[in-house]
């Protein structure tokens, strides 16, 4: 068989013996054809479960196709590399021992991969979640569900990273190896690699293969273990960043996608949990000064965040001014820029209100004040002609802020106006240097409570209160 082997699916197993026999059936299943078609290797890396058993159970059963090797535990790179030692078959493919293959994965990717192997190295499947969460994810979106070749030259944000949804030609794996330091990120560092050489790939529609990447009820995966440790924030970024700086140098200039990838790794660890003490986070900002120094503020701006806040950190780390307000402007059409780049309009800034109150035959209310906006901002209530400067005052209040580790990013306003018991409107004003903007009126405990209209007595008269989301009307009844 083995001079006709098309595919050596690898699959490293460590304690997966709840989820094994799927994985391996989803295999077996493969519509090219597992018997005529497929080298299956298992390997053990020292599970202490009853994973060996199951993989004895498919040794005997298809002792054609199935290869089954027991090592030392050594982690999931060291694991394969050692299913590639002893692999065959034309062109790789690696499965987590606890995810399975569409039953058309492998036939339709081996069909791609061999119609455009002068062009491409590999071909990655889409990845949708099952079990703990659903859906596509995140990073398969921008693919628009076509199968199609992908040049990182010309877009520069459509790397992939996952290894095990992938099919590869099998020679790459001579000058490429899976890094053996690294815990995670491994697939990270071995595709980034890969498209320093080669910035084609091929990427799969969700129609011709579609990788279930299982997120488990239960957190024991490798990845879950690992992915918080305080050597994922620095050590690995460090490493990764070290590595493809070097590699990148063998070839001449790092391309523009190399450039993203980094920017990736190091966005990653500002959306993900950890706890670490002072003395790592100063490292960290270190590393992440060091990265932002090579990467143009154009390339910065461009790349696709999740939220204004990392692009406006990314800013502060590498101009050392952590102080967000010196780096905003505001255009004279009331956009809201972060050196440059757009990222709000004034129109859709809020105040939300914390309290509504009579006293002194005035109506006083309370409210917060909570974005990024220069220094010079001011806010008024306007009633007829008359403008009233309302009181100001910055708060530390953490719940309101929007903060990235120990940095804040929107300073968070305690903002108090008393306004006459008068008939009209009102509407409250944000001035940012020459520009005026109505603020929208929100509530603070989420829900429209406190905005619904609302009878007041004064001094023996009776007022109605009307809020709707940009203006107030006071009547005296």
């Amino acid at each position: 068989m083995e001079n006709e082997i098309k595919i050596s699916t690898i699959i490293p197993i460590y304690n997966a013996e709840n989820y094994l026999r799927e994985t391996i059936e989803s295999v077996i299943k493969q519509t090219i054809g597992f018997e005529e078609n497929i080298e299956l290797i298992l390997v053990n890396d020292g599970s202490t479960d009853k994973s060996e058993d199951i993989c004895n159970e498919y040794l005997k059963k298809y002792p054609n196709n199935v290869k089954y090797f027991k090592k030392e535990n050594g982690g999931s790179s060291d694991a394969k590399n050692y299913g590639i030692k002893y692999s065959k078959g034309k062109y790789i493919n690696f499965l987590d021992a606890d995810d399975i293959l569409s039953n058309n994965a492998l036939e339709n990717t081996y069909k791609f991969l061999e119609e455009n192997k002068e062009e491409i190295d590999m071909v990655a499947m889409p990845i949708v979640y099952f079990e703990k969460r659903s859906g596509l994810h995140s990073r398969y979106n921008k693919f628009n569900n076509q199968t199609c070749i992908i040049d990182l030259m010309q877009d520069t944000q459509a790397y992939v990273f996952s290894t095990v949804a992938a099919l590869y030609k099998r020679e790459i794996f001579k000058r490429l190896k899976f890094n053996t330091n690294l815990k995670v990120a491994e697939d990270l560092f071995l595709n980034a690699k890969l498209f320093i050489d080669n910035p084609k790939f091929g990427i799969m529609s969700l129609n011709d293969a579609v990788y279930y990447y299982r997120k488990r009820y239960a957190n024991d995966s490798i990845t879950n273990a690992n992915e918080y440790e305080e050597s994922w924030l620095i050590y690995v970024l460090k490493y990764v960043t070290k590595g493809l700086k070097e590699y990148c140098k063998k070839k001449g200039e790092m391309p523009e996608f190399v450039k993203n990838i980094l920017l990736y790794n190091l966005v990653k660890r500002f959306t993900t949990p950890n706890f670490v003490n002072k003395d790592s986070l100063d490292e960290f900002y270190k590393i992440a000064k060091e990265i932002l120094k090579d990467i143009d503020d154009d390339i910065i701006s461009a790349y696709q965040y999740d939220d204004y806040y990392l692009l406006a950190m990314m800013f502060m780390i590498k101009y050392d001014n952590y102080n967000i307000q010196e780096l905003i402007t505001v255009d004279s059409k009331n956009n809201v820029k972060i050196k440059g780049k757009l990222v709000k309009n004034l129109e859709n800034y809020s105040l939300q209100i914390s309290s509504i109150k009579v006293a002194d035959d005035k109506l006083n209310i309370q409210g917060y004040f909570n974005d990024i906006v220069p220094k010079d901002f001011k806010i008024y209530y306007k009633h007829g002609n008359e403008l009233y400067e309302t009181e100001i005052e910055e708060t530390d209040n953490i719940f309101l802020q929007k903060r990235c580790f120990d940095k804040v990013i929107s300073h968070t306003y305690m903002v108090k106006a008393q306004l006459p018991l008068d008939n009209g409107r009102y509407n409250f004003i944000l001035k940012v240097g020459e520009q005026e903007v109505i603020l929208q009126l929100m509530n603070i405990y989420g829900d429209e409570g406190i905005l619904i209209n609302k009878e007041y007595t004064s001094n023996g008269k009776k007022y109605d209160l009307r809020i709707n989301n940009k203006k107030i009307l006071i009547r005296e009844k």
